[in-house]
């Protein structure tokens, strides 16, 4: 659901746990859709939190702080019965705890995110059909055979250097690997240049171009950094040897920072 409160650019999302209390107490993560056993009856508080597969790995599952968990204080549950429940969820409202950054979403015609010096292909936008996720554009690289290098980055950004939580959410889809890394810009020491993950390609179950949601978990890079200024994300288009190599597009859309204070 959209909140009035918070500047949070599109809805697109991928919730695939539960996180399921009663009275605040936890019953477990349950995989959607789901039938939750519950050993109690009567009137409770029921708390389900929506849950994430982290930087799009699926060993590593979240209830995503920037989600707002459905809450009924008051639920019926009754023994022997089952309730259906469509459990609603929004981000939370945006000020002094929470910030969102919208970094380009592709709906106008200047484009936030850019390509090294030295890029072979450079990410344009399109208002192709099937190649428009959400809205009425989005950023697409269309890559030759021919090319060696293919590298694209945000703009760089200030976050918390503590524990709080980081992410960046992005809808994107592949015909190559690519790996996600952070730039770390540090005030009187080394900056850094961290590989952090490489994303597949994404195909669906006939082998065609499919789009994907990834929450890109940043929190580990921003706390640890030593004495940083700012940080950017670079996308870097993994090219194989050349008896390998094919055309093909890499496609960005919704690319957003989301952070606690």
């Amino acid at each position: 659901m959209d909140n009035p409160n918070a500047d949070e650019g599109s809805l697109t999302n991928q919730i695939v746990d539960a996180w399921v209390f009663i009275d605040d107490e936890m019953i477990g993560i349950f995989e959607l859709p789901a039938k939750v056993p519950v050993l109690t009856s009567g009137n409770h508080k029921l708390t389900v939190g929506p849950g994430i597969l982290v930087s799009t790995n699926s060993t590593i599952r979240e209830n995503y702080p920037f989600y707002n968990a459905h809450v009924d204080q008051n639920f019926s549950l009754i023994a022997g019965e089952s309730v259906d429940l469509i459990p609603q969820t929004s981000y939370r409202d945006e000020g002094s705890t929470y910030e969102y950054i919208v970094v380009d979403d592709f709906e106008t015609a200047f484009t936030q995110i850019d390509s090294f010096s030295g890029s072979a292909a450079a990410i344009l936008k399109t208002e192709a059909d099937g190649y428009v996720y959400d809205g009425t554009g989005s950023g697409l690289v269309t890559i030759s055979k021919n090319d060696s290098l293919v590298a694209l980055r945000t703009p760089a950004y200030q976050f918390p250097a503590s524990s709080k939580p980081v992410y960046m959410e992005m809808d994107y889809f592949s015909d190559y690997s690519v790996t996600i890394g952070v730039f770390v810009k540090n005030i009187g020491i080394q900056n850094e240049v961290i590989d952090y993950l490489t994303i597949k390609p994404t195909t669906d179950e006939d082998g065609e171009e499919a789009w994907k949601k990834a929450y890109v978990e940043l929190t580990s890079i921003t706390s640890a950094a030593a004495n940083p200024e700012s940080f950017y994300v670079f996308f870097n288009v993994r090219i194989e040897s050349p008896a390998l190599r094919k055309d093909g597009h890499f496609a960005l859309d919704n690319i957003k920072f989301m952070y606690q204070r």
